[in-house]
């Protein structure tokens, strides 16, 4: 687990309490880590896997002496999300921030892909995106906290067979605008992140993960994939008073990926990032 002495950081959330969706793994783990960090409190949204959610809190309170709750919530469902907001309204009584990390992708060409999984795909990255920050306002506007949604750059690039879930991101992006254009006069601020290639486990979506390295590496002007803390450290700002003058805005985190193609990177490469989902 990596961390750094909380003495070294400013602790610019402390007595503020942060719900993350996802936040037990992966990308919403860093973001966990990096608010902890700074002094929030969390609440860990988790799905199905309360052994891993319980695991991840304890090593957060042990790293960071944080209080730190876990709160299942399915996000394709509405009354469990509806559950999961009362439930942070009667036991833990308030809230300052709320990062969506929570995530579904599909992968396939439109041709072939079923309705459920479209479906899902929608369900769980947009439809739970509203359903959440409507639930939680009437304790953000308490607080004037602030909402943050992962997007993906797929939300405008288009990558083969990866339609449903940029699609579905570009939405996200959408409703980001009409969630801040109706919540900032309650004082609450609503942005989103959109990264590019993230090292994870969702890496193994692709058909050809290793090609997403290698087109990650050759495109980005730093020359490598990114990393969860580095989307995390963005959301962390964006959930700072640093930030307030923000928005309704994507920030796009993602090494310089979508400003051009890094050419010397490109010929060093042991072969071009063609062909990612080819059979």
């Amino acid at each position: 687990m990596t961390g750094r002495d909380v003495s070294e950081v400013e602790q610019e959330f402390k007595g503020r309490i942060a719900l993350v969706t996802g936040g037990a793994r992966g990308i919403g783990r860093a973001i966990s880590e990096r608010l902890a960090e700074r002094g929030a409190d969390l609440i860990l949204g988790y799905k199905t896997d309360a052994g891993n959610a319980e695991q991840a809190a304890a090593e957060l309170r042990e790293q960071y002496g944080c209080q730190v709750w876990t709160v299942k919530g399915d996000m394709r469902d509405p009354k469990a999300i509806e559950a999961m907001f009362q439930w942070v309204r009667d036991e833990v009584g308030q809230l300052h921030m709320l990062v969506l990390s929570a995530a579904f992708g599909t992968m396939g060409r439109i041709e072939r892909m079923g309705l459920y999984s479209w479906d899902a795909t929608y369900e769980i990255n947009v439809r739970s995106v509203m359903l959440c920050s409507r639930a939680a306002l009437p304790l953000l506007k308490e607080t004037k906290g602030s909402i943050v949604a992962l997007s993906s750059i797929g939300a405008f690039v288009a990558f083969q067979e990866y339609a449903a879930v940029g699609s579905s991101k570009a939405a996200l992006e959408a409703l980001v605008r009409y969630l801040a254009n109706e919540f900032t006069p309650d004082g609450v601020a609503v942005n989103a992140v959109s990264a590019g290639p993230v090292d994870t486990r969702a890496i193994k979506w692709f058909k050809k993960p290793e090609a997403v390295y290698r087109f990650a590496e050759c495109k980005s002007a730093m020359g490598r994939i990114g990393e969860s803390d580095d989307i995390a450290h963005v959301v962390a700002f964006l959930c700072s008073d640093r930030a307030r003058w923000i928005v309704g805005q994507t920030i796009v985190a993602d090494g310089g990926i979508t400003l051009g193609i890094n050419f010397e990177n490109w010929l060093k490469a042991t072969g071009n990032a063609e062909g990612l989902y080819d059979e």
